[in-house]
């Protein structure tokens, strides 16, 4: 056993400590009732001190968000999944197949993810998975070759769950088309929203047509609603009309009747911050809707929303959104293309990184936690810098509680 050399408590369940053997400062801490070690990957004793808080912190909220504190590499979880496999009665169900489980994982799965962590396969890990395996096999793999594979990588992916070195949610979702089931939802960072927000005055200006001057501004009021709503780009956007839009005093509230899921789930609430407000008021403003009443739509006429000022509607969004993007060279991102529906996915994204809790993000966005813990699973490492720092959503959440049951 290595010669313990120094020892430093910082707090109950907590301490650092030095061994003869490496001049790095280890911490020890106590979670859900069993001892962990951790290097601080610190020489200095203060410097460990902090160091060691923050270790702890971070696996304290893992514990909270039921997400596994501690994991291993995948080579290691594959042998006791093989083991298990070794383990069972001829009679069992499948027995046939674990074979060839077997020598697919030591064949492919095995030397491919060898030391990687087995909660750290992602999209981008499983997409150079599949390319390495197309080298390996000279060849792209037949649909039954592929569901063999991945029933053996599942295999792995379940004892990990049984061990507790992972969680369901962090598994992730196979295809037998690709590896993969889909690409990586992509979106946008909140520097790049800034600067797509910022390019449309010049952008606007500049429009030689005035058709097309009013297609790139009926955009920048139908980018700024999609990117602080997470509304649906064509399907419930397109459908939304002035009765659904109800002004508070610091926010909007817009009832979604029409869109991919409400003739199964009904009609819901999506609650918009004050930039939504604002971009709601100012196209009302610019509009001759209600310009002779007191409270402004009036009750016989319940025109759409997002309309030019003729009122007729234009197809062009999509195809003038590209060209923006071409223009400010941010139309590819790390998962392919960017389109409209981009927005929807960059509002999700960051209100998972502002750690508010997925039920609500599904109840304000018309979808299931299942789905954005299938798509979305690639956040999660970068959750808990922002949990650290405090939650940005919570008065949102509230906003998206309170109109939840309406």
């Amino acid at each position: 056993m290595n010669e313990l050399l120094e020892k430093h408590g910082i707090d109950d369940g907590l301490h650092i400590y030095l061994q003869r053997n490496s001049k790095v400062w280890l911490a020890r801490f106590k979670i859900d009732g069993k001892w962990i070690s951790r290097t601080t990957k610190q020489r200095e004793k203060a410097k460990a001190i902090t160091a060691a808080i923050r270790v702890k912190a971070e696996c304290d909220i893992k514990l909270a968000h039921g997400i596994a504190i501690q994991t291993k590499a995948f080579k290691d979880v594959a042998q006791l999944a093989i083991e298990r496999m070794q383990e069972q009665p001829k009679a069992t169900k499948g027995y046939a197949s674990l074979a060839d489980y077997e020598q697919i994982l030591r064949r492919y799965h095995i030397p491919f993810f060898e030391r990687t962590h087995i909660t750290s396969i992602d999209y981008d890990r499983l997409a150079a998975f599949d390319r390495w395996r197309i080298e390996k096999l000279g060849r792209s793999p037949a649909r039954s070759t592929l569901k063999t594979h991945n029933a053996a990588f599942q295999r792995v992916f379940d004892e990990a769950i049984i061990r507790k070195w992972m969680t369901p949610s962090q598994v992730p979702s196979l295809s037998a088309v690709s590896g993969v089931t889909s690409e990586r939802r992509d979106y946008f960072t909140m520097e790049e929203v800034a600067k797509i927000r910022k390019s449309f005055p010049d952008w606007i200006a500049e429009s030689r047509k005035s058709q097309t001057h009013e297609i790139r501004e009926l955009l920048f009021f139908y980018f700024n609603v999609a990117v602080h709503t997470g509304l649906r780009p064509g399907t419930e956007m397109d459908n939304l009309r002035w009765s659904d839009v109800q002004v508070r005093e610091d926010h909007v509230v817009i009832v979604v009747r029409k869109g991919k899921t409400t003739l199964h789930t009904g009609s819901r609430h999506v609650v918009g911050n004050r930039i939504v407000l604002d971009m709601i008021l100012d196209m009302h403003s610019r509009s001759h809707d209600g310009k002779d009443t007191e409270r402004g739509v009036p009750d016989d006429w319940n025109p759409l929303v997002f309309r030019l000022p003729d009122g007729t509607t234009t197809n062009q969004l999509g195809r003038n959104f590209v060209v923006l993007l071409k223009r400010l060279k941010l139309e590819q991102g790390p998962g392919g293309m960017r389109t409209l529906y981009s927005l929807r996915h960059t509002y999700i994204t960051h209100l998972l990184l502002d750690r508010v809790p997925v039920s609500v993000i599904a109840k304000q966005c018309g979808t299931s936690t299942t789905m954005i813990e299938l798509h979305y699973s690639h956040i999660t490492p970068l959750m808990y810098a922002r949990e650290l720092a405090g939650s940005e959503g919570a008065e949102l959440t509230k906003l998206i509680r309170k109109y939840a049951d309406i």
